[in-house]
């Protein structure tokens, strides 16, 4: 079973994962380490109590012991009964969840919610900065590295994301970023930044002072974010490219792993694939593949080649690789990622002159089911709706979570990347015939595309399948 999300701009919250050969990709935004509560007297008495109740009872309850058990059996396999949580996943794959965010509970509203049209967004175009980024001047060819990382130091930040905790911002986690203009503009990755309540910057000359950061705008589906900051003297990044990297070409990672506490941290690598297709979180990119060590809290930071341009921005890494025979974890090593820069700069324009980024979809989640998994569960084949954005196009069009799409626009379904494909070359507001399988019940059902980068956080119901369970 293969897994794909629209995901969007603020739906990332309860999207299910993406997957990739077996991998398991995490995003390396550091979440901030929670405090642990302390204990009070209060609970001690209210322990003393509870047990002392418990004691009385033991005594009066003995006689129904038996019915209850017989009534507790029964409930226990009584059709339609949903006991799980939806979480168990016996693909053997694992998926990673943002920092501050929880899987939804796969619980069964008693009905469908209404759906209510979303306010609008007003979006306000800039112009595009100067890119006044300056190359590194090199003195020692032989090891270039030291001469790059001294003279890109100052251009690489720390970013703070902040949620909003009882009418109050709380630092929730943290990652890097680098700067792409002198006039104040940032570069940083989407799910650094995405929900928070409040941004801020470091800079490198002074990591205790947080700069209120102005978010221009972001999209998740490259997983891009551009920032601005009110500050003279910034020094900015020279752009490259990496239409040109081949693999065995070195590298430099810069960031702040960890957070503030090892800001500016350089990593030295070589390209080790130059256009990976890499499912994460939902969202098949072409990434730089690279060996130099990518640690949480680099997210967003540069990726250097040896004239000490940015290439690429690092994004994720690969923790394990898999399971042994015996079902342990087997670590994975030198396994990061980052976009390619020349794609970068396309969303970044865009997100600076027009403030977003337009992405059809439909606000759905869906799961491929192949002739193999059909057979296995008594499916029909085809794409099945894993869960439905609250208030996205999908739901105003009345898919339900467990449908099952087996053509659009008159064309059977073969395989979900050919499905997905064809929604991202449409345009928003163009309509895509479905047609669904619901129960017993074949229909169809005209969804108009909207813009997954306006689409909410919910899914209808709070409710994913359970088909696969």
């Amino acid at each position: 079973m293969e897994e794909y999300s629209e995901m969007n701009g603020q739906n990332d919250e309860q999207n299910t994962g993406g997957e990739f050969g077996g991998s398991y990709y995490q995003h390396n935004a550091m979440p901030r380490e929670k405090k642990s509560g302390q204990n009070s007297c209060a609970g001690y008495i209210l322990v003393g109590i509870l047990c002392l109740l418990v004691g009385i009872a033991v005594g009066s309850c003995t006689t129904t012991l038996a019915i209850s058990g017989i009534k507790e059996a029964a409930e226990s396999v009584l059709p339609g009964e949903d006991k799980g949580s939806g979480d168990n996943d016996d693909s053997g794959f694992s998926f990673e969840w943002h920092f501050g965010e929880k899987k939804p509970e796969n619980n069964r509203p008693a009905k469908d919610e209404e759906y209510e049209e979303p306010e609008k967004k007003q979006y306000t175009g800039r112009e595009m900065p100067v890119l006044d980024g300056q190359v590194p001047i090199i003195s020692d060819t032989v090891n270039p590295a030291p001469d790059i990382v001294e003279q890109t130091f100052e251009g690489v930040v720390g970013v703070n994301s902040y949620e909003k905790v009882k009418d109050k911002d709380e630092l929730e986690g943290y990652g890097s970023g680098f700067v792409l203009s002198s006039e104040g503009y940032i570069v940083t990755n989407a799910h650094v930044i995405k929900g928070a309540s409040k941004v801020t910057v470091t800079l490198p000359d002074n990591d205790k002072q947080e700069i209120d950061a102005e978010v221009v705008g972001y999209d998740s589906t490259m997983d891009i974010a551009v920032l601005y900051i009110r500050k003279d003297g910034l020094k900015p990044l020279a752009l490259g490219s990496a239409e040109n990297v081949r693999v065995g070409d070195f590298t430099i990672a810069i960031g702040n792993p960890s957070g503030s506490e090892l800001a500016g941290t350089a990593t030295f690598g070589i390209i080790s694939a130059t256009s990976r297709n890499v499912n994460i979180d939902g969202h098949e990119n072409e990434y730089l593949q690279t060996d130099a060590a990518i640690n949480p809290g680099n997210s967003g930071g540069p990726l250097l080649n040896m004239k000490g341009e940015v290439i690429g921005i690092t994004t994720a890494k690969n923790i394990f690789a898999g399971y042994d025979e015996y079902g342990n974890t087997i670590s994975a090593e030198g396994l990061g990622f980052a976009i390619p820069i020349d794609k970068a700069v396309e969303v970044v324009e865009e997100l600076i002159t027009q403030g977003h980024v337009a992405r059809p979809g439909m606000g759905i989640n869906v799961i491929e089911i192949t002739e193999e998994n059909a057979e296995e569960y008594d499916l029909h084949p085809g794409i099945l709706i894993y869960s439905v954005t609250k208030n996205g196009p999908a739901h105003k069009a009345g898919l339900r979570v467990d449908d099952i799409v087996t053509a659009y626009d008159g064309i059977n379904v073969t395989t979900q990347g050919d499905f997905v494909d064809y929604i991202k070359d449409k345009r928003v507001g163009d309509t895509v015939s479905l047609e669904i399988i619901r129960g017993d019940e074949e229909i169809t059902i005209d969804v108009t595309l909207g813009d997954i980068n306006e689409m909410g956080d919910e899914l209808v119901g709070n409710r994913t399948s359970s088909l696969f369970d």
